[in-house]
């Protein structure tokens, strides 16, 4: 488990292959609507990169996707689907 202090610099230290950083815009690929910030990350047996967004709407609403379930935003359109 990360510790408070230096959290941050562990998480970008990790080697992991992530497509999308910490910050970064994403929407949902498809089915409910969500838009929102990359605030970490999970890992599982069988979601090995994932994903922790906060909702741009709701703040403080976060829901976990895998990789694969997410686009980057395009700049300017919170709604944009690829």
């Amino acid at each position: 488990m990360l510790e408070a202090k230096g959290d941050i610099e562990k998480l970008r230290a990790d080697n992991t292959d992530r497509k999308f950083k910490l910050g970064d815009r994403v929407s949902k690929k498809s089915g409910s609507s969500w838009n929102g910030r990359v605030v970490g990350f999970y890992s599982t047996e069988l979601t090995p990169v994932g994903y922790c967004v906060e909702s741009e709407r709701e703040t403080g609403s976060v829901q976990i996707y895998p990789e694969a379930a997410l686009l980057p935003q395009q700049k300017g359109n919170a709604d944009a689907k690829q």
